[in-house]
């Protein structure tokens, strides 16, 4: 079974798996190809580049592959399957920075996945370090809070985060909801990140493509955030129209909890009629986002997301209330959208 976090090799050249279901192909971003100006070399001594999510979609090669934004590979035409779990104890034996991390949580169901599980890490390579089902990952997130309080680690780098990510939200906005999502942190040095894979758990979200009706805000309450930290990030909200928020960037995983409000700006979609607000379809968030107010008023940084807003928006008034009509649809259920 192909499954989120996998990796799979069509002739020289590596994808990510991004979904749990692959019916009609392997849903998958193209990752690393072959380069002979490339920083990452492979056992064999073969050079190899990381692609951008804009590098992938112009890469010739896969161009019949593509749909809606992503590569959905054919299963016959798959070369060779990389599971992170299964393949963990082997890296762990070539890889030292791997083999610490894995003895840190010690969990009995754990991976790595990225370049280190097909073997083009680069010099600054950080461990994407996968877990396996929900009450796995939450202990192991329980790990990194209590081994930051205990001192047996490290805070993550979160300025260096905030400008790879190319975050466009206020850096104080970011570091508030970043610093209580342990979900990555530094042990000896190493950069790691802790990333949840659900096992054999069902989940309520289609991974179809819906119908776009146009970009909204909205403010609401979250009401279920157990698959916060999933791929897409998912937050059941009280909202009259959109029943669900879901974020495809890992920058909004963990964004917000259960009994928070939230104010988040994406695009509208329709899926088996019920109304989904989806963010962060590119990895680069631009004007797309998901904040916890509640976190905001904590922290005293409403007036700043604020300000950001009307900066960002180029407007003197809150674009929460844009007013925006919709051009789609107006069938649509009373959302205010626009394009």
């Amino acid at each position: 079974m192909i499954r989120l976090r996998d990796f799979i090799r069509v002739e020289d050249c590596y994808f990510s798996v991004v979904g749990y279901e692959h019916i009609d192909g392997v849903k998958c971003l193209l990752r690393y190809v072959p380069s002979d100006s490339g920083d990452r070399i492979d056992s064999r001594g073969r050079r190899y580049r990381k692609l951008s999510h804009g590098e992938a979609l112009q890469y010739e090669k896969f161009r019949e592959f593509q749909k809606d934004g992503i590569f959905v590979i054919p299963h016959n035409i798959i070369d060779e399957i990389y599971k992170p779990d299964e393949m963990l104890k082997e890296i762990c034996k070539r890889d030292e920075e791997v083999a610490k991390v894995a003895d840190f949580f010690g969990l009995p169901k754990m991976g790595v996945t990225g370049s280190r599980l097909i073997g083009l890490k680069g010099m600054s390579s950080d461990v994407d370090f996968v877990v396996y089902g929900r009450n796995s990952f939450e202990f192991g997130r329980e790990m990194i809070a209590e081994g930051l309080k205990k001192g047996e680690i490290e805070p993550p780098d979160l300025v260096r985060i905030y400008e790879r990510r190319k975050v466009t939200l206020p850096f104080e906005i970011f570091r508030v909801h970043e610093e209580r999502k342990f979900n990555k942190a530094v042990l000896d040095g190493i950069q790691f990140d802790l990333l949840f894979v659900r096992d054999r758990e069902s989940s309520p979200i289609p991974e179809k493509k819906g119908r776009k009706l146009g970009i909204a805000t909205i403010t609401a309450r979250v009401t279920d955030s157990k698959l916060a930290f999933d791929y897409p990030a998912c937050y059941f909200v009280d909202h009259p129209e959109v029943r669900t928020v879901l974020s495809f960037t890992h920058t909004f995983v963990g964004q917000a909890f259960d009994g928070e409000t939230i104010e988040a700006r994406g695009v509208v979609e329709e899926i088996n009629g019920e109304f989904y607000l989806i963010v962060g379809t590119l990895r680069e968030t631009r004007r797309e986002y998901i904040v916890s107010m509640t976190l905001l008023n904590k922290f005293n940084l409403e007036d700043e997301f604020r300000r950001w807003k009307a900066k960002a928006f180029k407007c003197s008034s809150d674009p929460s209330s844009t007013n925006l009509k919709s051009e789609g649809d107006p069938k649509y259920g009373g959302i205010t959208v626009g394009r």
